[in-house]
Order: C-alpha cells, then sequence, then structure tokens
C-alpha cells in the first residue's frame, strides 16, 4: 500500500464517489511536514510515527480545505481528540503506517463525514467475533477473513460519521450492516432505532476505503 496505489483506488472510483465531498493524500513517513504551534501542543510528548502521522493528517486535511476554497491553516483538536474543521465545512481523517486521507465538504451540503482506509488482509483470529456476525458477513461477497476487515472499516466510517452528530461513543454491535447500509440496532438521539447510514467502500491494492457522508436534507 501506498498513497499512489490509493489515488489510483480513488481515480477508479470517481463514478461513485460524491462530488460534494474532496480529498486529499499523504505519505505519513515524510518528515518534512510541518504543524501550526495549536497542532504542536496536541501532540506534546508522542512518539515519532504519532508525529508523523499526525502531521500528514493536517497536511491533508489543509490540502483537502484548499479545494474547497479555504486558506491554509491550522486544525486544532477538541476535546475528544477529534480535529476542529473550519466554520462552514465538515471533514474526517484515517490513515495507516503508509498512508492518509482526508475528505472534507461544505457543510451547507454535508452533515458529516467518514473516513477509513485500511490494509486489506485477515484480521487477527479473535477479532472478527467482536466485530460482526454471520448474518452481517453474508453481506460482502468476499471470504469471510477479509468480509471481517470490510465490515470493520464500514462501521469505522459510520463511526466517524455518526459521532459529531450524536456525540456518543457506539460499540460495534451498534450498526449492523445490510444490504442497504449501516443499521442502528438502537436509539443514539438524533438517530432512531432502524436509521440506515450509507457507506460506499472500494477495494483494491491491497487496501479498503470506505466512506460514509451524511448529506444534508433537501
Amino acid at each position: 500500500m501506498d498513497v499512489e496505489s490509493l489515488d489510483r483506488l480513488i481515480a477508479g472510483s470517481r463514478g461513485d464517489w460524491p462530488e460534494d465531498v474532496v480529498h486529499a493524500t499523504r505519505d505519513p513517513k515524510e518528515k518534512h511536514l510541518l504543524l501550526y504551534p495549536t497542532e504542536e501542543a496536541a501532540i506534546v510528548g508522542a512518539n515519532t510515527r504519532r508525529r508523523l502521522e499526525f502531521a500528514a493528517g493536517r497536511s491533508a486535511a489543509r490540502a483537502a480545505l484548499e479545494k474547497l476554497g479555504f486558506p491554509h491553516g491550522a486544525i486544532p483538536m477538541d476535546q475528544n481528540r477529534a480535529p476542529i474543521w473550519p466554520a462552514g465545512t465538515i471533514g474526517s481523517l484515517s490513515h495507516t503506517a503508509d498512508v492518509c486521507i482526508g475528505v472534507a465538504a461544505l457543510s451547507q451540503h454535508v452533515q458529516a463525514i467518514g473516513i477509513d482506509v485500511e490494509n486489506l488482509a485477515p484480521l487477527e483470529s479473535k477479532l472478527p467475533s467482536y466485530i460482526t456476525d454471520p448474518e452481517e458477513l453474508a453481506c460482502i461477497d468476499s471470504p469471510p477473513d477479509l468480509a471481517a476487515l470490510q465490515i470493520f472499516s464500514m462501521k469505522e466510517a459510520a463511526y466517524k460519521a455518526q459521532h459529531p452528530l450524536s456525540q456518543t461513543f457506539i460499540d460495534f454491535d451498534t450498526l449492523k450492516v445490510t444490504p442497504d447500509g449501516l443499521c442502528f440496532t438502537h436509539t443514539v438521539p438524533p438517530f432512531a432505532k432502524g436509521t440506515i447510514l450509507p457507506v460506499q467502500q472500494w477495494t483494491g491494492s491491497s487496501m479498503c476505503l470506505s466512506l460514509c457522508v451524511l448529506k444534508r436534507p433537501t
């Protein structure tokens, strides 16, 4: 997995990629990516790997925001350690050891976004039963060991999208994969039981990319 492979995966999805959402990718191993003082303050004491990943995420976020016409600036961290996006925007970040992606949109069009990128490889044997169940696995057209990873990625993207609205930390069993999307198994205000969160997913080049976009009602 590398940044060029991720860019190709996204380029190949253009017909499905939401037109309201922009993205940017970065290599978290690049050491020249700089941070603003307020961003530096958020990772005081962090190890080198964490600092590089954080810097790559902020760089990707700024690049995505610039595509929306917003000036280069700091993206601080809130009390839940989530990025504070500029007024009028919404966004999400995700990374592995090799790639980082930031997505953003104008908040007048989109309520929330969740992005997740993963290495497309089987999860540790003890994890699938904690994350998913046979009914969910049957919704994914992949071998069970990879389907579990894909479901994990879907739920991560959906979690990131719902959290700014619910301000609630939810478990994996709160959202259930169905053929129509991820369904809330119980009420998590403002989401009623049965609410469907749409998640798009693309796989290729040994990676899995999931995107959840909650648009504003028209």
